[in-house]
């Protein structure tokens, strides 16, 4: 099997069995907490959940920097299954303990947090020569099945199997994807090309020297580099705030709908996995030609303008059954979100060098993500009992306005660099994705 071929395979199978455990350890995190402790503990799990995403990141960064990427994931994935193991004996005696549910809602985040660091890195340095969205939409495609496996397995099950049991299914599931990861590819996959025809010393001479003109006259300026990369990090950082609002605002109002425990496993697992079932359908019909026909605009910006409608309307009514109905919307735009605005998102990255790139990336997910959740986190642990919730709304809404602008100057920065590539990759400055 050719190395592109196994790379995808492989990259598929670790989205798809870290994706399962995750989804898992977030509906059981979510409900058992809420429904043992309250809704109005959530900011103190968020800030907790935060401030260890942030540490388990940096050390991750560091890991990194010493050791093969392998050894990293492998490592990270032994001490998930570990903590889970310690979990799963400490919830069984201790049902109610604060420190123990709010551990459980804990690493479910931090397992978010290195499914999302790892299969970004894995997949860019894979394919960012590809000429093709498509590789990026098969390996997201692994997250919505496993959601909609493990949401109705969860749905079925909530109210006959213990919360021990879950936890031991995502141990198991740790360890196929510890196994797996021996086919992951050490390094980035070829994208297939025609064998090259033999030309003479003299000719390659004269090509290199033609292509380096090229690429001198085609190549942007080292800033615009910077100013793409942090336009980046600034895009990343209005999402995540405005996005942890809503899904703050949106377990608030499910918790005090639902108070029964097996009540709220069930519609957080059916809603997943729903979710799940629409993004695996966009992202095996449309989602690739959308993105290859449209470029990745359209996700980005549609994104926070339809955030934006939900929320006006949530202030204009505020009925109960309207506010839950808004706000189950609004966590459904996670459809637009993981099958066009992560891909598009995604791949915005691989117009960046290696070096820089991988840096981005741990620094968008690992540090900016949850540095503006633990924001946020304490912003609503100091001031949540103080606003009502139009001002909450309120909050988010204005931050969808830079979100949108930063994403219209992202992309069409993206589609810019892209149309007019330079012939090869230089040596250290810029790399552009071949069409």
């Amino acid at each position: 099997m050719n190395q592109p071929r196994l790379a995808l395979i492989s990259l598929c199978g670790f989205s798809f069995l870290t994706s399962a455990t995750y989804s898992v350890a977030r509906a059981l995190g979510v409900s058992l907490f809420i429904a043992r402790m309250g809704s109005d503990a959530l900011p103190v799990a968020l800030v907790a959940s935060a401030v260890t995403v942030i540490a388990v990141s940096a050390i991750t960064h560091l890991i990194n920097q010493r050791f093969p990427a392998r050894f990293s994931v492998i490592g990270s994935w032994i001490g998930l299954a570990s903590i889970t193991t310690w979990l799963t004996a400490m919830i069984s005696v201790e049902h109610h303990s604060f420190v123990f549910l709010g551990a459980l809602y804990v690493i479910a985040e931090v397992r978010g947090c290195v499914n999302t660091i790892y299969s970004t890195t894995l997949v860019n340095n894979a394919f960012a020569s590809s000429t093709s969205k498509r590789p990026y939409v098969l390996v997201a495609t692994g997250a919505p099945i496993a959601g909609i496996i493990t949401g109705v397995a969860m749905g079925y099950g909530a109210s006959v199997l213990q919360d021990t049991t879950w936890l031991k299914l995502i141990i198991a599931l740790d360890a196929a994807t510890i196994l797996l990861l021996r086919w992951i590819p050490q390094a980035p996959a070829m994208t297939e090309r025609p064998a090259p025809e033999p030309i003479s010393r003299i000719e390659r001479s004269k090509r290199l020297l033609q292509k380096s003109a090229r690429q001198l006259k085609r190549l942007p300026a080292s800033p615009s580099i910077y100013r793409y990369r942090y336009g980046l990090v600034s895009l990343i950082a209005f999402n995540v705030f405005a996005v942890t609002m809503v899904d703050y605002q949106w377990k608030v109002i499910a918790g005090d709908h639902l108070l029964v425990e097996h009540k709220l496993l069930t519609y957080f697992a059916g809603f997943y996995a729903i979710n799940d079932v629409l993004i695996v359908l966009v992202q095996l019909t449309v989602a690739t030609k959308l993105l290859d026909r449209y470029g990745i605009g359209m996700p980005l910006c549609a994104y926070p303008l339809l955030l934006s409608i939900l929320g006006l309307i949530a202030l204009i009514n505020r009925s109960p059954a309207v506010l839950i109905l808004l706000f189950t919307l609004g966590q459904g735009l996670t459809v637009l979100k993981r099958s066009l605005y992560d891909p598009g998102l995604t791949s915005a990255y691989g117009i960046l060098p290696p070096g820089i790139r991988n840096e981005t990336i741990l620094l968008i997910k690992g540090v900016i993500k949850p540095l503006i959740e633990a924001v946020v986190a304490v912003g609503l642990l100091l001031l949540a009992s103080h606003l009502n919730p139009n001002q909450i709304t309120s909050s988010w809404l204005a931050a969808l306005i830079p979100w949108f602008l930063l994403s219209s100057w992202v992309s069409s920065t993206y589609e810019k660099w892209t149309s007019e590539p330079p012939a090869a990759e230089t040596s250290g400055q810029f790399k552009l994705s071949e069409r």
